[in-house]
């Protein structure tokens, strides 16, 4: 075979995807470069997975070629994998309208392909998947000039791809320091050598493309290993952040002056009418506001490479403790105890943002307060969950989800249909409906990451957490009614009478985590004493182990009220922060909320 179809790359990329994911987990390990967080691997098998799951096979190696790059822009994760999806944007374009390439095509088109990779970085370095990539186009088009058939130049070029991985700790001092190569690099031989095995056997099994295609893993999630290469340092900017942008009114340059005062280790893939840029920053939610201004956001994600550090490197204990954007606790918290955080999404006007991700407290009240649309919400995709699954099962024994009330989201009907593949052959992933939301959520999920510190296992974990629940309560004081009645939470009618008195009401959560008007004042002070003498009856009880208040962009009224609970209680609150927006968008501004830890008896 001297000629190449679009036959021959599907089989290609069904072949470099099975090989790819074999290494997947090796590639973790290794993962030092650009950062230390471990996810080279699940990020590359990723983006393959997208190419590869959503193809169909057709004659022509242009088309083929042209549906790949379009879904390399949708799937591409991570450094290498935006490298990896500029590589076949370029492809795509230099081989437009081929329904076939020679030995001499595929020279060409790889080797101005590699140049392209490397224009889309800011700063590339070698030692790196683009030094592989160029040893292995430079190979074949060498190989173009002697008139030799395929299979061979590509064997060739294979062995050439291999010796400069193994080179790459030459070429990288931190890939030296640890002893290992680059994983990036690693991803791509790996593909490579599943496209020569391909070469050998002259197919692919049904059973590798019947896994692609539901998205299963080919190789399964093993127990965590010790042998990581994190350095104990923490990244230079926090969040990996990566955007999908539809018709970008500037160019790969103008979008780079644009963002790099944000971060570092930018990317920018451009495609015909869209780009993915990669940025690693500090500020998500400025990437995305100054990006939406020049394009339409189809895709955004912000990975917390600072707890994929501490996963890697400082893991506290031997179960993961995850949750939902809904639970109010304060990012310093979240850092102590390594809570593991996935955003929900908020979606308001057609634009979609990631709760305390992409959309700030401070912003989205802002932005309440000039629009007259109303925001609906939206859970984190099955693909989302099922990624944050399978990355935190190759580093802990197991995972405890806390979740918000099953009764006001879909969060833990979606967290618990994702662990059941996950479950098959043992209990790895235990679900939690906590019935509670808000503050109340928070305190819970911290008490649980606590226990989880001090090497408490899975099952002993979720027993406390469903005990725990039945103590844990929530008092919220609303200003008005006004966002409740816009969301569906109070019928017009019933707004409009609490309206008609002036009534401002206090809201709770009954047993099975369902909102419930628990009283009402005339006046905001009114609420306030309401809520204390709920507090105090509280006290006289059982007693109160600990409390906490959150607030709708209402520091001051957050702090009057924490005065008035410590003089009541005589002990300060655990901790003062901010209302989750997706909370905050039935509450409306000025709402401040208790949660409340009873005393066991």
């Amino acid at each position: 075979m001297n000629r190449i179809n679009g036959f021959h790359l599907y089989q290609a990329v069904m072949a470099g995807y099975s090989s790819m994911e074999e290494n997947r987990e090796r590639m973790n390990r290794i993962n030092v470069f650009p950062v230390s967080d471990g996810d080279t691997g699940s990020n590359m098998v990723g983006t393959v997975r997208t190419i590869a799951s959503g193809l169909e096979t057709c004659r022509s190696a242009g088309t083929l070629l042209e549906r790949m790059a379009d879904l390399s822009l949708e799937g591409a994760r991570g450094n290498s994998g935006m490298i990896l999806s500029q590589y076949v944007n370029g492809l795509a374009r230099l081989g437009r309208g081929k329904r076939e390439l020679s030995l001499c095509d595929l020279g060409e088109i790889l080797g101005r392909s590699v140049e392209e990779a490397y224009r889309a970085v800011e700063s590339p370095r070698e030692g790196t998947i683009l030094t592989v990539m160029k040893a292995w186009a430079e190979k074949i088009r060498s190989g173009c000039s002697s008139h030799r058939s395929l299979f061979p130049v590509l064997k060739e070029a294979l062995e050439a791809a291999r010796t400069a991985l193994e080179r790459t700790p030459e070429q990288l001092e931190v890939l030296s320091r640890h002893g290992v190569v680059d994983a990036g690099a690693l991803g791509f031989v790996s593909f490579l050598e599943g496209v020569d095995r391909l070469g050998e056997t002259g197919r692919i099994g049904w059973e590798e493309r019947a896994r692609v295609r539901t998205g299963e893993s080919l190789s399964p999630i093993s127990s965590p290993s010790d042998d990581l290469h994190g350095n104990g340092e923490s990244p230079a900017f926090r969040y990996c952040t990566e955007v999908l942008l539809e018709n970008p009114s500037l160019d790969r340059s103008g979008l780079r002056d644009l963002l790099s005062p944000l971060g570092d280790s930018l990317i920018v893939t451009e495609g015909v009418n869209r780009s993915r840029i990669h940025i690693h920053s500090d500020r998500p939610d400025r990437v995305v506001d100054l990006l939406r201004s020049r394009g339409k956001v189809l895709q955004q994600k912000a990975d917390d490479m600072e707890r994929q550090e501490q996963i890697v490197s400082r893991r506290a204990g031997r179960i993961a403790v995850m949750t939902d954007s809904i639970a109010d606790i304060p990012s310093e918290l979240l850092d102590k105890y390594q809570i593991h955080l996935i955003p929900l999404a908020l979606v308001w006007d057609g634009e979609e943002y990631l709760d305390r991700i992409t959309l700030k407290p401070e912003t989205f009240y802002r932005l309440q307060g000039e629009r007259s649309s109303f925001p609906s919400s939206s859970l984190p995709t099955a693909a989302q969950v099922e990624r944050q699954y399978s990355y935190l099962l190759e580093h802990y024994e197991g995972i405890i989800v806390l979740s918000v009330s099953s009764q006001l989201s879909g969060t833990w009907k979606r967290m618990s249909l994702s662990a059941e593949k996950f479950n098959q052959r043992e209990r790895r992933i235990s679900v939690v409906d906590t019935r509670l939301n808000s503050v109340a959520q928070g305190l819970l999920v911290r008490k649980i990451a606590r226990a989880a510190m001090e090497g408490k296992g899975l099952e002993e974990l979720t027993a406390l957490a469903e005990s725990l629940r039945e103590r844990v309560h929530i008092f919220v004081s609303v200003k008005t009614f006004e966002f409740m009645i816009k969301g569906g939470r109070v019928s017009p009618l019933k707004g409009a009478l609490a309206g008609l008195l002036r009534l401002k009401p206090v809201v709770t959560l009954d047993d099975k985590g369902r909102g419930a008007a628990f009283g009402a004042a005339f006046t905001p002070a009114g609420l306030m004493r309401k809520v204390s003498r709920i507090v105090a009856d509280m006290g006289n009880g059982k007693g109160i182990e600990e409390y906490a208040l959150v607030h709708a962009a209402d520091r001051e009224r957050g702090e009057r009220f924490s005065a008035l609970i410590e003089g009541i209680t005589g002990f300060a609150p655990s901790y003062i922060t901010d209302i989750s927006s997706i909370v905050g968008m039935h509450s409306g501004k000025g709402a401040v909320a208790i949660g409340i830890v009873e005393k066991e008896g």
